[in-house]
């Protein structure tokens, strides 16, 4: 009965994602939405947005619609902005979007 509370925990532990894992999901999506060519800025970016989203994280349901939107680029503002309503825009993660 142990082994089974022991793996039950471990399982739950790889589903769960942190802040951190979070952010890394939203703004890899939202910087190569902002159209940066080089790797040198998608990673600025990136960087950049991570720290935004520590200071002020998105809801659950923002973070699903980009999510959902990663390969979809032209609807990810337009479909995500009225579930990401927050004192802070969607735009401000990624820059300029």
């Amino acid at each position: 009965m142990c082994r089974l509370a022991i793996g039950f925990l471990v399982l739950l532990a790889a589903c769960v994602q942190t802040p951190a894992d979070e952010a890394i999901s939203i703004c890899g999506p939202l910087c190569h939405c902002t159209g940066v060519p080089l790797p040198a800025e998608q990673r600025d970016c990136t960087a950049s947005c991570v720290t935004q989203f520590e200071r002020d994280p998105l809801t659950d349901t923002c973070v699903d619609c980009v999510i959902a939107h990663t390969n979809r680029c032209s609807t990810l503002m337009n479909d995500c902005n009225p579930v990401c309503i927050q004192a802070v825009p969607l735009s401000a993660y990624g820059g300029s979007l």
